[in-house]
């Protein structure tokens, strides 16, 4: 439907002038960025349409490029980043180069462009590629199975696969393909089979519209250098330039206390830190360990106060009678000194925000080992934090050390604060540039992918 739309449009386009032409043909072509003429627009263009109409057209969809087509609000309410400001004016209709320019600079947008690219025709040729008649057992040699290895790997349902035999790993990826979707588990590539491979390829379709979209939501720019807390990823980015990125592994909140999605700036680093426990995490979680091991806040080094005063007295915990306690009576206030349990390990970024978030170290290395990390309370545990820091301050040309009395805790204050976007994404390009599909580990993809 739309392959005819677009050959009438360009039929249409050969009886305008052409200027209008060039416009006519960026809306036709703006289907790769993963927007969708709507059904009366496509009709206005239809019809003989006037300049003015046309103008109209590129403008609306001129902002769709630019800012996404989408509400944020409505359809990712959790998203806190920053909407930048529009370059566009609200009467000059831009120049073909300035349309392309809207387009967002980030270089995953081109690869999920590309990747998109890759779904539709992999959509439109599947049929004819794995026609009804051809089923693989193990051990076949076909032409088609180098086709098949191809289509899994970019459906990210495998890591690698070559050749053209039908090998024991096809069985096992298709075998899981045909249990998501309640088919009989033979391993084997037939018509049913190849239904479920499509309604997969859809699915990422969907996936990949959704996320080109956040990337509209994003400033078409970003500074550098800066910080990005890859969230669905479970990865820190240090980006000097777009060429020159480090990446660190890194532990985000459970999917009830979700690591937001925002950003801030990095204003200072704490050595040391303390960590000074958020009410609901004190009022349950430590709450609840106190109870169940009497003596767990003095072994795990927490100093107590009275109430959450400032001035608040500091308590002895064994006067506490904390088996009496509910999360709704509770009213001290903890704070963890700098030790090797400390929850916030060693190094802290510091960045001042609503949600009292931040990037720290960890006192449980182990947990990196893990595939899916995401074990915090919101912050945002770095493996290898120490080097992050390290790449942060050599590009300083000051640093401002402020010493507590009688604490190991100081803090380095940054001469040039650090932009950090706190982002989730759940398809998202790896470092040789495959484009890879997360777990929606939050559930923030169902209203973005049903609208497409």
């Amino acid at each position: 439907m739309h392959r005819c739309i677009v050959v009438m449009l360009l039929l249409l386009a050969t009886r305008l002038c052409a200027a209008e032409s060039v416009y006519i043909d960026w809306l036709s072509n703006l289907n790769k960025q993963g927007i969708e003429l709507a059904t009366e627009d496509w009709q206005t263009l239809a019809k003989k349409s006037s300049r003015k109409e046309i103008d109209q057209l590129v403008m609306k969809y001129a902002y769709f490029v630019e800012s996404g087509r989408l509400d944020r609000k409505l359809f990712q309410p959790g998203w806190y980043i920053k909407e930048p400001i529009s370059s566009l004016s609200g009467t000059k209709l831009p120049t073909i180069q300035q349309l392309k320019s809207l387009e967002s600079s980030l270089p995953q947008y081109s690869r999920l462009m590309d990747s998109l690219a890759t779904m539709i025709k992999w959509r439109q040729a599947a049929v004819i590629e794995f026609p009804d008649q051809l089923i693989f057992f193990k051990g076949d040699q076909h032409p088609a199975v180098a086709r098949l290895n191809q289509w899994l790997l970019d459906l990210d349902l495998i890591d690698e696969l070559y050749g053209d035999i039908y090998t024991q790993t096809h069985k096992d990826v298709l075998t899981q393909v045909q249990l998501r979707f309640d088919l009989s588990p033979d391993g084997r590539l037939g018509v049913l089979t190849r239904q479920a491979l499509l309604a997969i390829t859809n699915e990422r379709i969907r996936t990949l519209k959704a996320n080109l979209e956040r990337i509209r939501w994003l400033p078409n720019e970003l500074p550098y250098p800066h910080i990005r807390v890859d969230i669905a990823g479970y990865k820190v980015a240090w980006a000097l330039s777009q060429e020159r990125v480090s990446l660190f592994p890194a532990i985000v909140g459970t999917r009830v206390k979700q690591t937001p999605v925002f950003n801030d700036m990095v204003e200072s680093i704490t050595y040391n830190p303390v960590w000074k426990v958020p009410h609901s995490i004190a009022a349950r979680g430590m709450l609840r360990a106190e109870k169940k091991q009497p003596g767990f806040l003095r072994k795990e080094g927490f100093i107590v106060y009275q109430n959450w005063d400032d001035r608040a007295p500091v308590i002895n915990p064994d006067t506490v009678q904390w088996q009496k306690l509910t999360p709704r009576t509770f009213r001290y206030r903890f704070e963890q000194q700098p030790g090797a349990l400390n929850r916030l390990g060693k190094f802290k970024l510091d960045l001042p925000n609503s949600f009292g978030v931040y990037l720290h170290d960890t006192d449980k290395p182990e947990l990196f080992d893990k595939q899916r990390r995401s074990f915090s309370s919101g912050c945002t545990r770095v493996k290898g934090i120490e080097q992050l820091i390290g790449e942060i301050l050599a590009i300083q040309e000051n640093v401002e050390d402020k010493h507590t009395v009688d604490s190991p805790t100081f803090k380095r204050k940054l001469s040039q604060q650090i932009p950090v976007y706190f982002m989730y994404f759940t398809a998202w390009p790896d470092e040789s540039g495959r484009v890879r599909f997360r777990e929606d580990i939050y559930q923030l993809d169902n209203a973005l992918t049903s609208w497409f």
